[in-house]
């Protein structure tokens, strides 16, 4: 729970709508947006999702976390859900709970997978000089990523990705472990020396991870009915791709 003693402040911050009626709201949150301000430090009080959602919708105030039901980070994009009801949220928090919340994403990693796999690896939360890293250890909370091969390219891959759990930076935790670690990840990142010349070309396209959060299913919890969106990827990601594409000696799809 965000601290009520701190006036957080309202703030007119573009948020692209996909979806929305009088319970849910469901945006596509662009790059280099911070969801809400950081719990444990009040980091990040301005210039984030919460603090726009404070602004079109101030009755939101009076919900846990502005109704925000699960968050992306800061340079990842795409879909995600805002209740706009108390009932509205704790019913969605429960059946994201009960994995009942179908989440996809699509993401371009280094290295070639040739077939698709589960990942059922437990993450752990690591402080570190103020900052928050996740780490695979025994002692995590349990955490699974499901990824599917849509492309293989040279020495890259295109996934699709489908969340069980959701830990925080799970699937860049997770790519990471099985060395296959996101294309411009800034943390979660091997040395990637060998591929200078793809490294620089990246870095020109994109600056962030290339990783979009693409597809969301769930049942309303008023109306009763299925909900399914999908959010077209990025220009950078976009970009990034045709670039693989043009310069690919292997390319296979699924």
């Amino acid at each position: 729970m965000l601290n009520k003693k701190i006036k957080w402040e309202a703030q007119n911050i573009l948020l692209k709508t996909i979806y929305e009626d009088k319970y849910i709201l469901v945006i596509n949150k662009d790059v280099n947006l911070v969801v809400h301000p950081d719990i444990n430090t009040n980091k990040n009080k301005k210039n984030t999702v919460f603090n726009g959602l404070l602004y079109y919708f101030p009755y939101l105030r009076d919900l846990p976390r502005a109704g925000i039901i699960h968050r992306l980070d800061k340079n990842t994009t795409g879909l995600m859900i805002i209740a706009k009801t108390m009932f509205v949220y704790f019913s969605l928090k429960r059946e994201l709970k009960k994995h009942n919340i179908i989440r996809e994403y699509e993401a371009i990693v280094h290295g070639t997978i040739s077939q698709n796999n589960i990942i059922n690896q437990p993450i752990k939360r690591l402080y570190k000089k103020n900052n928050i890293r996740m780490i695979i250890s025994n002692d995590g909370k349990k955490a699974v990523t499901k990824y599917f091969v849509k492309n293989i390219f040279e020495k890259h891959t295109h996934l699709r990705i489908r969340l069980e759990t959701g830990r925080t930076h799970q699937i860049r935790v997770h790519l990471l472990h099985i060395n296959h670690n996101i294309i411009g990840d800034p943390i979660y990142k091997k040395n990637m020396n060998n591929n200078n010349f793809y490294n620089k070309i990246f870095k020109q396209i994109i600056q962030r991870q290339a990783l979009h959060a693409c597809y969301l299913k769930f049942i309303h919890p008023i109306y009763n009915i299925p909900i399914k969106l999908y959010s077209p990827l990025p220009n950078d990601i976009y970009k990034l791709l045709d670039f693989l594409e043009q310069n690919k000696i292997l390319n296979k799809k699924y």
